[in-house]
């Protein structure tokens, strides 16, 4: 657990450790990059013998002000996903929000920092026969360039993104029907702490989260970032939907964390999670709690 001035931060972890190649998060990423940072990188973040990238599958609890924020709620339980490693996993997710002591009724606002698979699953759940909020007291906050890309979805409009199949129908589409959605923009507010600015580029209307307390600071990043690899080589070439702003995005939030001592909080960092980001000779560099 994090203290954030008044706020308390707490990962909800469903998965630990995932593994990806490395060339999921930098393009022309080399053997030579990854020997470069090992003794920041290894063996938590990359698998040196493998060569590949470790990373975790989290949800953030934010508690303040006697409301309950959670971020990115996950993949979902036994879903039929395309990316294999997400397909039809046991999700134990609301087990553990549940030892948290912050059950379903208990969520005030769901925040999803885009409408990827992996950070929507959670938003409903099977009931019935039918997919529904599984959160139902809190209102959920969409990107509304987010939601309008992805409701193409529905009408056969979409093209290209076959790997996240489904995932609107059942995860997005049900919380709205239900009333509970609230389509955001950049600049907007909840629970007087948390703040959502553009970080755009992983996909087309991504929003981070600013959670600000009694003088602290956390970025939420949601995927603008994934893995440490991107602080140290942030210039270097991503897959995302716009490319350019995705780059800028991700030296904009590193920029802000630098600047204002603030904790960056990605969605896939392993243990601990987040990080300080401090600048030298012109790089950025990782501090851990």
């Amino acid at each position: 657990m994090m203290q954030v001035g008044g706020a308390t931060l707490r990962p909800v972890i469903e998965i630990e450790d995932l593994r990806t190649p490395p060339q999921f998060f930098i393009s022309d990423i080399t053997a030579a990059d990854l020997l470069e940072h090992a003794a920041v990188l290894s063996p938590r973040f990359v698998d040196l013998a493998t060569g590949e990238c470790r990373l975790s599958q989290h949800a953030w609890l934010i508690e303040v002000g006697g409301k309950r924020i959670l971020v990115d709620p996950c993949v979902g339980h036994r879903r039929h996903r395309a990316v294999p490693f997400y397909h039809m996993i046991d999700s134990p997710l609301l087990d553990r929000l549940e030892a948290m002591g912050a059950g379903p009724e208990s969520i005030d606002y769901v925040f999803c920092t885009h409408l990827h698979l992996d950070h929507v699953g959670w938003n409903t759940r099977l009931r019935d026969g039918r997919y529904v909020p599984t959160f139902p007291n809190a209102r959920y906050l969409f990107s509304r360039a987010e939601e309008r890309y992805w409701r193409g979805e529905m009408t056969g409009a979409l093209r290209g993104e076959e790997f996240n199949a489904g995932v609107f129908a059942e995860c997005v589409e049900p919380v709205i029907t239900a009333g509970l959605a609230d389509l955001v923009d950049p600049g907007t507010r909840i629970a007087d702490c948390l703040t959502l600015i553009d970080s755009a580029g992983h996909t087309i209307g991504h929003l981070a989260g600013v959670l600000e307390s009694a003088g602290e600071g956390v970025v939420l990043a949601g995927d603008a970032i994934h893995h440490p690899l991107q602080v140290l080589l942030p210039d270097r070439p991503f897959h995302a939907h716009d490319e350019a702003r995705a780059r800028a995005s991700r030296l904009r939030l590193l920029d802000l964390c630098a600047e204002r001592d603030w904790w960056l909080a990605p969605a896939h960092f392993r243990a601990p999670h987040l990080c300080k980001v401090r600048r030298e000779g012109g790089r950025h560099r990782l501090e851990w709690p």
